[in-house]
């Protein structure tokens, strides 16, 4: 649901409130990971694209929220 209206709401702000819903998936989802370059480098709102920046590879929010490598340690 929240990649047809990213790639499809005619409402700029519904289409970027879409990004924080699919960019919880893009360390897990390649499918999330297309969906946020698409509207990076593709959706007409200049604020829909910067956001898709900010969780897209390489963005601060996709570092940020990059899961950690547990240590283990030997018994």
């Amino acid at each position: 649901m929240a990649m047809s209206l990213l790639q499809c709401d005619p409402d700029a702000h519904v289409r970027a409130m879409a990004i924080e819903v699919v960019g919880q998936f893009v360390h897990t989802n390649a499918l999330a990971v297309a969906a946020i370059s698409d509207a990076r480098q593709r959706d007409e709102n200049p604020t829909v694209r910067k956001k898709a920046g900010w969780y897209g590879p390489g963005g601060p929010i996709h570092r940020r929220t990059k899961p950690k490598l547990s240590s283990i340690s030997p018994s």
